[in-house]
């Protein structure tokens, strides 16, 4: 078993450059008010590779403990980057496999947390790989973040309507659409039809989208016709390296 106390040290003292990991941050804009509703931080490897990527390279304790010292970084940086006064949430992807114990999981990423002042509240952990999971490993997870405080998000949602299933049955708060569907409704007929069936779908849940891919103004307007209201993508925002990028919102208004 990890101990998460000295987990907990290590993740106050050690810089993620230290394991050549960058961070950034990407905005995902409110349309309705006006506003960033959440920074979502992008982690990315010394040459360029994803969170999931570097994930699956590891093994023994380095995998056990990954989720957790991103999500200690991302905490540190983003606060340090003015995240405490902007009012907006944080979004910290985390690789669903990788979750053993929640409850062990979460405790040392909020003592980060609590130290640097960011209450549990305003983060969101977004599940990459959950339909991948046990079902009650899913449904613990997410009891766990609902106890403890942080929002869950299920990730990658697409065409295929994968997932959504699970969206229904385990009732997250959010869900992230993939980025190839979102990009690709402005010029494909059929991806603005998927789209235009998925979005009642989710919304009947109770359950918020976010649509990230957001490239151009076209995609923009059709997910305003949506009633899509929480975007993300280079039109509003490009991800910025430890710092917190103001969006385009009058342009995305």
């Amino acid at each position: 078993m990890v101990d998460s106390q000295s987990v907990t040290s290590e993740l106050e003292h050690k810089p993620v450059s230290d394991s050549g990991l960058t961070i950034a941050f990407q905005p995902i804009a409110d349309l309705s008010g006006n506003r960033v509703y959440a920074y979502e931080a992008i982690v990315r490897g010394r040459n360029g590779e994803t969170s999931a990527e570097i994930y699956g390279s590891l093994d023994g304790e380095a995998r056990a403990t990954f989720g957790q010292r991103c999500a200690a970084a991302a905490i540190r940086l983003s606060m340090a980057a003015g995240l405490g006064t902007s009012g907006a949430r944080l979004l910290i992807p985390l690789q669903a496999a990788g979750i053993g114990a929640p409850a062990e999981h979460l405790e040392p990423i909020l003592r980060v947390a609590r130290m640097t002042g960011l209450i549990p509240e305003r983060l969101i952990f977004g599940l990459e790989g959950y339909q991948q999971l046990k079902g009650s490993a899913l449904a613990e997870i997410i009891d766990v973040h609902r106890k403890m405080g942080p929002l869950t998000a299920f990730v990658g949602l697409g065409p295929g309507h994968s997932g959504l299933a699970l969206c229904g049955r385990y009732l997250p708060e959010l869900v992230k659409l993939e980025s190839d569907l979102v990009s690709a409704i402005a010029s494909s007929w059929s991806r603005r039809l998927v789209l235009e069936d998925l979005t009642p779908r989710i919304r009947s849940l109770g359950l918020k989208v976010i649509a990230t891919g957001v490239d151009s103004e076209p995609v923009l307007q059709r997910l305003r016709s949506f009633g899509i209201h929480l975007v993300q993508g280079d039109e509003i925002a490009s991800p910025a390296i430890r710092a917190l990028p103001n969006p385009s919102l009058r342009r995305a208004a």
